[in-house]
């Protein structure tokens, strides 16, 4: 993922390092925090990695009092007033770092654990939060650099932590299931996507515009480089039940070593194409063109996957649009004009392909059961509109469930990068029964959740930038006071 969420397209820049820990101190984030930020006391004694009791919930404010939603599992919801979670009725269960900044609240895979960054833009400093829900207890441990983004390993013993080099590109750490690092390396790159192989410890990376595996997580040195791809994707995604990945390719099969000014080539005279990689031979299914910004999302069973893919505009015939971007030395942006485009459905053993709305879709996610798909677009044609929409597609019939302005956190920190997000169960409740997200009101940026098949309306829970629903429902304790 980009520092600062910005797409870098010179292969010049592209190079995997593997460095020690960055000694420097973490670059300011841009996120405000209350000027008497006292991060140990907001959460536990002392520094370091720290056990302690669960702090009384906050009191709830700015609740709208609106129709209960169903959904079972735990809600968790973060911003400037820090993270709590919720029931899909409202209803606060826990609640920690009150009007402290809370960001990236990542549930563990078995929904057993959360791990968050907690921010302190006037010390510089930002902090990895842990809480497992089945106690109540919450850890602590300082972070090497402000992570914009986490991801948990299968078996919840490592976390893959994403946040600003010290040499402006993005670096990786690995950390333990306490949020303390697990190992002295990081690497580091121009820009970084990453996902975990399904049930395994692997590790796929794309870092710049180069496709790597890394087999042992606590030993990042040493890995497996399939060669340049180039930038038309961002999160490559695993096929479930297999030891395949879907990738996009600008580059023609490039042979690894081939020179920067090659690749330009072969990416000025070759469409992007969607490819499916076995992990372990190597062997390479072809399964179609692809786009100049393409979103995957494989479905459960691993049987077909949707893809949003954008059309080339005509500067760009003939080839990806970042092909005149690198000959020309300019960063490609990031997304193309707004709804010119599609969603489609490959059939991943055929390449068969189904579209199933002309719009670029923003966000991809499958239900947790595998029977519908949630996509995110733009709710206008209009640029100048801030509004998202909401459809579901549920194999047959697409339907619109909402519009909503999305907050600005959601839309520029976690909208923008959708396929990395989605890697892991984020939106939907562990029923696939209702969806939850952060929006604007006409006052406060919320929690907010819609439910599927209902009348489309969105009930807001509390002030949040982003929510993000448990994959799994698991019943907490009640919270002991004191």
């Amino acid at each position: 993922m980009p520092s600062r969420r910005r797409l870098v397209t010179r292969a010049a820049l592209c190079a995997l390092l593997v460095l020690a820990s960055c000694a420097s101190p973490p670059e300011r984030t841009s996120v405000p925090a209350p000027t008497d930020a006292d991060l140990e006391s907001a959460l536990a004694p002392g520094g370091g990695t720290t056990s302690a009791a669960a702090p009384a919930p906050a009191t709830e404010t700015a609740r709208p009092s609106v129709d209960p939603v169903d959904g079972r599992g735990l809600i968790a919801a973060s911003g400037p007033t820090g993270l709590r979670f919720l029931r899909s009725d409202g209803s606060e269960v826990f609640a920690v770092a009150a009007d402290q900044v809370v960001t990236q609240p990542t549930w563990s895979r078995d929904g057993s654990r959360l791990a968050a960054t907690l921010l302190d833009p006037n010390r510089g400093e930002a902090w990895v939060i842990v809480v497992d829900v089945t106690t109540w207890d919450v850890t602590t441990a300082k972070a090497s650099r402000p992570y914009f983004f986490y991801t948990w390993s299968y078996d919840g013993s490592r976390l893959a932590a994403l946040g600003p080099s010290p040499t402006g590109g993005t670096a990786a750490d690995i950390l333990d299931g306490t949020g303390a690092p697990a190992s002295g390396l990081s690497l580091i790159s121009q820009s970084l996507f990453v996902a975990w192989e399904p049930g395994g410890d692997r590790l796929l990376l794309h870092a710049g515009h180069g496709l790597l595996l890394v087999n042992d997580v606590d030993s990042p040195d040493s890995h497996h480089d399939f060669g340049p791809v180039g930038f038309d994707f961002q999160a490559p995604a695993w096929v479930p039940g297999t030891g395949d990945f879907l990738y996009v390719d600008s580059y023609a099969q490039a042979p690894i070593g081939t020179e920067p000014e090659a690749l330009v080539d072969r990416s000025a005279t070759t469409t992007p194409q969607l490819l499916r990689r076995s992990a372990d031979s190597g062997e390479i299914t072809e399964l179609g063109p692809a786009g100049a910004f393409t979103l995957m999302a494989v479905h459960p069973t691993g049987d077909r996957a949707a893809i949003s893919v954008a059309e080339l505009p005509p500067a760009a015939a003939g080839g990806s649009l970042e092909a005149a971007a690198l000959e020309a030395g300019q960063p490609a942006q990031a997304e193309p004009s707004v709804g010119a485009g599609s969603v489609q459905i490959v059939d991943l053993a055929t390449a068969e392909r189904r579209t199933v709305i002309d719009r670029i879709g923003l966000w991809l996610e499958w239900s947790p059961d595998g029977e519908r798909l949630l996509i995110g677009t733009s709710a206008s044609d209009d640029r100048e509109s801030v509004g998202l929409a909401w459809y579901i597609w549920d194999g047959n019939e697409l339907s619109e469930l909402a519009r909503f302005a999305p907050t600005a956190t959601f839309f520029r920190d976690y909208v923008q990068f959708a396929d990395q997000y989605t890697e892991a169960p984020r939106l939907w409740s562990p029923d696939s029964t209702a969806i939850a997200f952060g929006a604007q009101t006409a006052d406060y940026a919320v929690s907010a959740v819609a439910q599927v098949g209902g009348s489309g309306g969105v009930t807001a829970l509390g002030l949040a930038d982003v929510s993000f629903w448990s994959p799994v429902d698991v019943d907490p304790p009640p919270v002991q006071p004191g």
